[in-house]
């Protein structure tokens, strides 16, 4: 679906903008719509970007390692609350938890010793996993959100001693195949943007080094294009069911962490970035290694996404590249709303279920349930948010939306087989205000 030429006028404006006074040698932002992109915006000629130039996307590499992480749960080969010495044996920080190193919550350091990983050859697992030492734990766990690179290392390398499979080629056959991701890479394949530092006095290039992360590969080493990471960005919207249920990839989107205590506009779950945007929140993850940043928003309820690229280290001006794209989300959705679905009357439904609708009080409050096209029982506090119970078994609903996740609703039935109160989770409703629950 191509953007409205007013739209992507002002998409173009602040792509040249940031480009032009964040004195990034060449910038790309794509806007990913209906499971690809559909618009691109390109800016600068060093060199000059394209759909299928590869650049370093760093941190959004976490993303995927932590989908590999929650496929092995959801195979029932690990447990987020395993400690990670169960997998990693000997290690001594082995009592920090999968769930911890995922969502950022274990205290541990920020980077692995010796040199600046992301800058140096990268060591190889053995060597990652001897330098551990109990000090490693910078703070208590959960006490703090405190961003660990070192934590996705050790995710990576009980993932290959799990699948008894290397990072790298897990990657490859459970996500990038499958996806059609040929274009992401670990290392990089022309065409490529080179990377770049550039200069604060005199504003010249310097190139930085290509670097192999070694054991540190699954904390940021890929290389990506502006059209396979758009379909990663799809996924990240809605997930194949053939490579991870669509429930936990909510799951993972659940906050674990705060980032910002004083505003809640940042947080993460388990492997993911969120971001709070005015009413809406977006998924994600930003990305930098020397010479590079790289962002990536997801707006998951209309699949709309904004992936951006640019190959230096930072933008200047007060710019930054996962603003930037967020900037570029909520431009595209607040020009272009989503349509909603159109609506198409249903088959009536059975007498039984037909006795469950209508309104019903609690506590004073009017309630109206009805059923919908999928057999649930749907509804709530008129003008409220809706509540949605399926099917358990006779007279047995399980709640699958806001305050009633998870909770039971009993139908009861008069002595002629009527119903006459819903008991849901204690909280029994009936047919009149003026009745006794």
């Amino acid at each position: 679906m191509t953007l409205l030429p007013e739209t992507a006028r002002r998409l173009d404006l602040l792509v040249a903008r940031a480009q032009a006074e964040g004195r990034a040698p060449s910038l790309a932002l794509g806007v990913v719509r209906d499971g690809a992109v559909s618009h691109l915006v390109l800016a600068g000629e060093q060199p000059r970007p394209g759909r299928d130039l590869q650049y370093r996307i760093g941190s959004i590499t976490k993303t995927m390692t932590a989908v590999l992480v929650m496929q092995e749960r959801d195979a029932g080969r690990l447990a987020l609350d395993d400690p990670i010495g169960a997998h990693l044996p000997g290690t001594p920080v082995g009592a920090l938890t999968v769930r911890q190193l995922l969502s950022h919550a274990s205290g541990l350091q920020r980077e692995p010793d010796g040199g600046w990983w992301e800058r140096a050859g990268g060591m190889d697992l053995d060597t990652l996993l001897a330098g551990l030492t109990p000090d490693k734990i910078a703070y208590p766990p959960h006490r703090v959100y405190h961003y660990s690179n070192l934590a996705y290392g050790l995710l990576g390398a009980a993932l290959e001693r799990i699948t008894g499979t290397p990072w790298a080629d897990l990657l490859t056959e459970r996500l990038l195949a499958p996806l059609g991701m040929r274009r992401t890479t670990l290392l990089p394949t022309e065409p490529y943007a080179r990377g770049y530092v550039v200069h604060p006095w005199h504003e010249t290039l310097r190139e930085e080094p290509l670097t192999d992360s070694g054991a540190m590969a699954a904390a940021g080493q890929l290389w990506s294009t502006v059209d396979d990471l758009g379909r990663w960005a799809a996924f990240l919207a809605a997930p194949d069911p053939a490579l991870l249920a669509p429930e936990t990839l909510t799951e993972m989107c659940t906050p674990m962490m705060i980032n910002d205590l004083d505003s809640w506009t940042g947080g993460h779950g388990l492997g993911v970035e969120l971001y709070r945007v005015g009413d809406r929140v977006y998924v994600g993850h930003g990305g930098s290694m020397p010479g590079y940043v790289a962002a990536l928003a997801v707006h998951r309820p209309t699949g709309t996404a904004a992936v951006t690229y640019a190959n230096s280290y930072g933008l200047r001006g007060g710019h930054h590249i996962g603003a930037l794209g967020r900037e570029a989300l909520t431009l595209v959705l607040d020009a272009e709303p989503a349509a909603p679905a159109p609506w198409r009357p249903a088959a009536p439904p059975a007498a039984d279920l037909a006795a469950l609708t209508g309104r019903w009080w609690w506590m004073g409050g009017e309630f109206e349930f009805r059923v919908d096209a999928d057999g649930d029982l749907v509804g709530g506090l008129v003008g409220k948010p809706l509540l949605r119970f399926t099917p358990e078994g006779p007279d047995r609903w399980r709640g699958r939306s806001g305050a009633q996740d998870g909770e039971i609703l009993t139908v009861i039935r008069d002595e002629t087989g009527t119903p006459v109160a819903l008991d849901i989770a204690t909280f029994v409703f009936t047919r009149t205000p003026d009745q006794e629950p």
